[in-house]
């Protein structure tokens, strides 16, 4: 019994030991709900940005464009676990890579937008548009 009421208190205090010197786990937030990509993993994903930027403009120039086309030339260029979702005329994309995710659109009008970031608040990759 005395061993267990120990055990509690030696979490309440590294628990209170921790709050009052500041330590959490928080990471830097860009904008809400968007946490920051570090440069070394945004320069080691640039290879994966560029095949896909290529492939994505590939779909998009032979009228190619579906949730399936797009989750295949995502994959193929390293992205795992890819989502997409419909709006407007645009599809839009998430998918995750080395420390986070690459994210963007493929639009009807003749654009593609990709980026790199942190994964949402949520803990995945697809963006509210």
């Amino acid at each position: 019994m005395r061993r267990g009421a120990a055990s509690v208190l030696s979490v309440g205090l590294l628990l209170v030991a921790g709050a009052v010197s500041g330590c959490s786990a928080s990471v830097d937030i860009d904008a809400p709900g968007k946490e920051l990509m570090d440069q070394a993993h945004q320069v080691a994903n640039e290879a994966l940005v560029a095949a896909a930027t290529t492939a994505l403009q590939a779909l998009q120039a032979t009228g190619a464009v579906t949730e399936d086309a797009v989750r295949e030339a995502l994959q193929k260029a390293g992205a795992a676990e890819v989502e997409t979702r419909v709006v407007g005329d645009s599809l839009l994309f998430g998918a995750e890579v080395s420390g986070g995710c690459v994210y963007g659109s493929v639009g009807t009008s003749g654009t593609v937008s990709i980026d790199l970031g942190g994964v949402n608040a949520d803990g995945g990759c697809l963006r509210e548009p």
